[in-house]
């Protein structure tokens, strides 16, 4: 096999400028240090080609030179045969090469080799129609050549007798014919082939003079257009018009219209098929016209989900020639070959041959380990000899493409190997004891070598496959062939990398009660005797408990010891199971107090961090004018009137402090001190789940893989499609092992979740979930979209949604950048791990804070107070509409001993009669959450007989009571948390409003209108109309909506709460909630509140106003 020359080759040459040949030089260099980089193939030969076809058509007047004289023809064809050793070339350069060939054949021996060429290229790319026209124009010139005395090539007298020898009109019509099958279901390009092929026929008929023969042949052409026609294709059309006129020419003038009206009627469908896919085919062909590859590849996979997701009874061939076209454009996409693949073993059409495609698709994608496993399992179940597996697994391996891209590459082909040498061993009939050996050897050679290639790539203390595969088939070969102390010898020698894994006890365990349950059932040999315990079972589980203090789930494992003995142990063992639980729950309460107090101290820090990132962005402004403690008399100046309706909307409207946390709120979703949550990784995707399946079905199945968080699930092709979350990133790895035992008999598919999710943000203020599904549905299916609840910060606008595959996602970020009604849309992968720890200025300490500022400050009074102090980079000085400073600052030194002098001299000292509080700006500080957002509406005023004093515009006339907010105010009750300010104000802007203030901390808006009038009309239209998935907004009024709670997320409650105990004394209660003997509380009893207090203690913390007013009415009741 030629490879790529070690040694600098010389690419001088006049044809292609210096540009070119310096990278002909770098790819060549690249060749040499990696032989099987693609890119660098492809790219070397398609310059070489370049500059082929510039030496031999260096002007534009069409003349020739000499295709020999080129002075890299030899590296060229080099190249092609390097390549071809080791990928096909592709439909590209096959084109390349045929061209290439052609120009330089002289003779009718290097005619054949072309065609020879022609023939392996249509083999290696059977479906592509650009090449069976290469083939079936080159065989048509050649008979021309050698027939026709004006042909555009001129041969020898004999070149011409040998060429009609062997260049015949059969074979033309072979090739032509064979290309017709292969393309016939390609809508866009098949007429590349057909419209020659059909074009041949007739020719063959006019020059046919025996009756018989045409008879004949007009039957066979006419089933041909018949056929034809009822194939969906973009030129359907202009084969309609050339079988209407081979018709008028051919058959009985009388039947024409009948034939016509017939064509017509009977495949009036098919024209409509591919005006349905017009649009696709449209946005491909601009795509490909431009050259842009990415929207390319995204409007094929947009066109691919399309296909499937619409496919009829009849659409099998239209979506498997689809995927061919596909894969000839992207040949090297693993991704788009393994859809392909599963694709047919789902549909399980014999028509197409999946073993061709495989091995198509492991030609093109060496490194794929899925796909050459694929291959391997495929054969085996068409029942293939022996030697042929073994062929295609050396193969797989041999060329070190798998390990060198993932480790787990090569692992996938071993373990579909193995797997096949061990059932060939015991599953097959005809099994021998050689068959055995054979295996033995293998599963054995298969874990040297993962082991090897291990050490190599990852060092000498690279642990093994975490999930011990190749182990567990070694394992079951061993038991299968009667030795268990083998077996069990290879489990021990797990312990040391898997004994911290639960998993791991659990499958050791379960395997052990296997092996001894031949002993636990009474039979009519053991009559009399005593049944043996599982004690090699027992000792697994004790083996684990010791591993309490680092083991990933200890409770489950408790919990599964004491079960089993409980089971199948004697009391003895029972009693010591009791005593070694209550042990075990202490040392791991212990440890989990130890994990929870490290994952606190993590999480006051990340949320410092925010809150140190809040204080350093502009604040928006959300009440309107900010209230003050110290102000001048000239911004208290303000009139009774505007101060009045202050009075009346602080009534109604709630502080931004804090609520009090009573006992019966439900869980907040405010950042916990627990771990954090990691959706992404830890969520698994189910496909082909029974179409009645239930959430609690799905969550029963997965119990034993881990703590399942919460399921979403949605109808997919007659099956359903369910995303279930699990605690741990761990728990959804295991819970992927799953897929082999089904689903209540019901074969599923399971894939993680990873990279599936991308978050989104940037998006116009007034979408919601319709409009963002409407945005990325043509990327792919999606299962889910989540908003962040507004309660803690009602300015965020992000989003998170998941697609049912890795390519959805990725075809989705795409549209990251993109300009959405004058937003530049945000779409990345969602990754939990991206984010990185602050840093800069506030970090390093440069950073002054300043506040209690004059409003009357500006930037640059502020620079020349504080610049003699050291270097100033940058001043933030937030404003306000009107121009004026917040009453606040921030400074950034260029060091941090100017901050500190700054900090020294300045806090404290006068400034425009205020005392300045100056400090340095730190990642701790406070930041209030922002409860709630205020929108107010510019335009807006009440009704035009009464102004902000009550009064009409005309002074002359009688003055008006004016209408208190509150009777123009209405609330919105039952609105999700995740809606934001900007859908209640499109919901509110036809009626007249005011001023909106969202507060999602009590699931509502409060809404002010310019008038009365303006309340009723909004109170009759919005009233019951949906804001969310199954929820309606209510109307009511601003008491009812302080007095209600913040929304409870039904997806919490599958979270593990966290286990309080609560001493309890003994026999203090009975069992039926009653005293015990004694007819006394115990210790832990706690006295009972009467109704009244109890229901009380429930409702809402009592402000400072709810106290006074308490007081007051108690003063006047005296």
């Amino acid at each position: 096999m030629a490879e790529a020359s070690p040694m600098p080759r010389n690419f001088a040459t006049r044809s292609l400028h210096a540009g070119k040949i310096e990278e002909l030089r770098a790819l060549d260099k690249a060749l040499a240090e990696n032989p099987y980089d693609y890119y660098s193939h492809f790219n070397l030969i398609s310059i070489l080609h370049e500059g082929f076809q510039n030496h031999m058509y260096p002007a534009d007047d069409g003349t020739r030179q000499d295709a020999f004289s080129f002075e890299l023809l030899s590296i060229l064809r080099e190249s092609y045969e390097i390549m071809a050793n080791k990928y096909p070339l592709g439909e590209k350069l096959w084109e390349y090469r045929i061209n290439d060939e052609k120009a330089l054949a002289r003779n009718i021996e290097e005619r054949l080799a072309v065609l020879e060429i022609c023939d392996k290229a249509t083999k290696d790319e059977p479906y592509s129609a650009k090449l069976w026209v290469s083939y079936g124009d080159y065989c048509g010139h050649l008979i021309e050549c050698a027939w026709d005395q004006n042909a555009l090539e001129q041969w020898s007298d004999e070149d011409k007798m040998m060429g009609r020898e062997v260049f015949t009109e059969a074979m033309l019509m072979h090739v032509w014919k064979q290309g017709a099958e292969h393309v016939k279901h390609n809508i866009n390009d098949s007429s590349l082939v057909w419209d020659r092929y059909l074009q041949l026929l007739e020719d063959e008929l006019d020059r046919n003079t025996m009756p018989e023969r045409a008879n004949i042949l007009v039957n066979a052409l006419a089933n041909i257009y018949s056929e034809r026609l009822g194939q969906p294709h973009a030129t359907w059309s202009n084969t309609l018009s050339k079988y209407s006129s081979f018709v008028s020419k051919y058959l009985d003038p009388a039947k024409y219209e009948a034939l016509m009206e017939n064509a017509v009627q009977q495949n009036t469908h098919i024209k409509h098929q591919y005006a349905n896919r017009e649009e696709y085919e449209f946005k491909l062909l601009q795509a490909v016209q431009r050259g842009d590859v990415n929207t390319e590849y995204y409007e094929t996979t947009r066109y691919l989900k399309w296909e499937k997701k619409t496919m009829g009874v009849y659409g099998f061939h239209i979506v498997n020639a689809l995927y061919e076209r596909a894969t000839l454009r992207f040949p090297v996409d693993s991704s788009l070959w393994e859809d392909h693949v599963e694709f047919l073993i789902w549909k399980n059409d014999r028509s197409v041959d999946l073993v061709n495609v495989l091995e198509r698709a492991t030609r093109h994608c060496p490194w794929s380990g899925s796909l050459w496993s694929h291959l391997i399992l495929t054969l085996e179940a068409e029942n293939r000899g022996f030697d042929q597996i073994e062929r295609v697994k050396h193969t797989a391996t041999g060329t070190g493409l798998l390990e060198h891209t993932d480790l787990e590459e090569l692992i996938k082909v071993q373990i579909a190997w193995c797997g096949y040498l061990r059932r060939k061993a015991f599953d097959d009939p005809k099994a021998t004891e050689d068959d055995a050996d054979i295996a033995e050897v293998g599963i054995r050679s298969a874990l040297e070598l993962v082991k090897e290639t291990g050490m190599k790539k990852y060092g000498r203390k690279w642990p093994g496959d975490p999930r011990y595969r190749l182990e567990r088939i070694h394992i079951k070969f061993w038991l299968q062939r009667g030795n268990k102390d083998e077996a069990r010898r290879i489990w021990d020698s797990l312990v040391k990398q898997q004994q911290d894994s639960y998993d791991f006890w659990y499958r050791y365990y379960i395997w052990e009660m296997v092996v001894w349950s031949n002993h636990a059932v009474r039979h009519t040999n053991n009559a009399g005797q005593e049944l043996l315990t599982p004690s090699r079972a027992t000792a697994v589980l004790e083996q684990g408990m010791k591993r309490l203090h680092t083991i990933d789930q200890p409770e489950y494992l408790i919990e599964m010891y004491v079960n089993h003995c409980e089971q199948h142990e004697s009391v003895l063992k029972v009693r010591s199971a009791i005593i070694e639980r209550r042990r075990s729950e202490r040392t791991v309460a212990i440890r989990r107090q130890k994990e929870l107090e490290a994952a606190s101290a993590s999480a006051s820090a990340s949320a410092s961090a925010s809150a140190s990132y809040e204080q350093n962005n502009i604040a928006i402004e959300i009440s309107g004018k900010r209230k003050r403690e110290d102000v001048t008399m000239e911004n208290a100046a303000i009139k009774k009137s505007k101060q009045d309706e202050s009075d009346q909307m602080a009534a109604i409207a709630p502080t931004v402090e804090i609520p009090a946390r009573t006992a019966s709120e439900a869980p907040s979703e405010a950042p916990s001190t627990g771990p954090t949550r990691d959706r992404e990784h830890s969520t698994i995707i189910v496909r082909g789940l029974p179409v009645d399946t239930s959430q609690m079905r799905v969550r029963q199945f997965f119990t034993d893989a881990g703590q399942v968080r919460d399921v979403k699930m949605k109808p997919e092709h007659g099956t359903m499609i369910a995303t279930v979350e699990f605690e741990t990133p761990e728990e959804a790895e295991f819970a992927v092992s799953k897929e082999a035992r089904g689903f209540e008999g019901s074969p599923i598919t399971i894939t993680r979740g990873e990279s599936t999710t991308i978050y989104v943000t940037n998006y116009p203020p007034h979408a919601d979930d319709a409009y963002l599904r409407k945005l990325f549905s043509p990327c792919g299916k999606i299962i889910d979209i989540r908003k962040p609840s507004l309660k803690f910060n009602a300015h965020r606008r992000f989003s998170y949604i998941q697609f049912t595959t890795t390519n959805e996602a990725a075809s989705a970020i795409k549209l990251d950048g993109t300009d959405v009604e004058g937003f530049k849309l945000v779409a990345k992968i969602s990754d939990p791990n991206a984010k990185q720890q602050r840093g800069g200025a506030t970090a390093e300490g440069r950073e002054v804070y300043i506040w209690h500022l004059s409003f009357k400050a500006r930037k640059t009074d502020i620079e020349e107070l504080f610049s003699k102090y050291g270097t100033i980079e940058n001043i933030k000085i937030p404003t306000l509409k009107g121009g004026q400073n917040k009453g606040f600052c921030y400074v950034v030194y260029a060091t941090k001993e100017s901050a500190d002098a700054a900090v020294a001299e300045m806090n404290g000292k006068d400034f425009w009669g205020l005392e300045l509080k100056v400090q340095i700006a730190d990642d701790k500080t406070e930041a209030k959450p922002k409860f709630r957002t205020t929108i107010e509406n510019p335009a807006a005023s009440p009704d035009a007989t009464q102004n902000d004093t009550g009064r009409k515009e005309d002074s002359q006339a009688p003055a008006f009571a004016p209408v208190p907010v509150r009777e123009r105010s209405i609330a919105f009750l039952n609105v999700p948390d995740t809606v934001n300010d900007a859908r209640i104000k499109a919901l509110v802007e036809p009626y007249g409003y005011k001023k909106i203030t969202l507060m999602p901390q009590h699931q509502g808006a409060i809404i002010e209108f310019t008038s009365v009038e303006s309340v009723g009309k909004a109170q009759l239209a919005l009233d019951g109309i949906e804001i969310g998935e199954g929820r309606k907004i209510r109307i009511g009024t601003v008491e009812e909506l302080k007095k209600s709670r913040s929304e409870w997320k039904a997806g919490n409650n599958f979270v593990k709460p966290t286990r309080v105990n609560r001493p309890v004394a003994r026999g203090g209660r009975g069992l039926m909630g009653g005293r015990g003997r004694g007819g006394k509380p115990g210790l832990g009893h706690r006295p009972t509140l009467p109704k009244a207090a109890a229901a009380d203690d429930t409702g809402p913390a009592k402000s400072n106003q709810d106290f006074r007013n308490m007081l007051l009415g108690k003063k006047s009741e005296a």
